[in-house]
């Protein structure tokens, strides 16, 4: 049984999950904001098609309700992919998830704003570049250190 030495490096990867989080307080910020314009009360997650469509801070609040759902959908992979990149590459794990984090704050801003269709336009698309890092970087390790084990 071999044993797992962090490199010295590790320590960065708070800056990584502190960044996880300052997203989704920043996303929940966002929503609350949305939902008070829109005065949709608790425990409404989305309002109606018809409220949205009379009502443009209700699309808004649908719209930022949307793109902070759809972050925390993606969460799990990226709060998996970090970890296991991570132990091998920190500095790598961490500079990938920040990029998603940066991607992520824009593509929430521009959700938000009302037109989903730019969500992912100028800087916010830079997310997908954080998590293929994380997703192609944990496939790189996990296959050369699998060969490594069997060879």
């Amino acid at each position: 049984m071999s044993a797992i030495t962090l490199p010295p490096t590790f320590p960065v990867v708070g800056l990584g999950a502190a960044a996880i989080c300052f997203l989704q307080f920043f996303q929940m910020g966002v929503v609350g904001s949305a939902r008070k314009a829109a005065k949709v009360p608790y425990p409404n997650l989305y309002v109606s098609d018809a409220d949205a469509k009379a009502d443009q801070n209700k699309y808004k609040f649908n719209c930022a309700q949307r793109a902070h759902g759809n972050t925390l959908e993606n969460v799990p992979s990226v709060i998996a992919l970090f970890g296991f990149l991570s132990v091998f590459h920190p500095i790598v794990a961490t500079s990938a998830v920040v990029v998603w984090v940066f991607g992520r704050v824009f593509y929430t801003l521009q959700y938000a704003a009302g037109n989903p269709a730019k969500r992912n336009g100028g800087v916010a698309i830079s997310h997908y570049l954080g998590i293929l890092t994380l997703l192609f970087g944990s496939l790189y390790v996990a296959v050369t250190k699998s060969i490594e084990v069997f060879a």
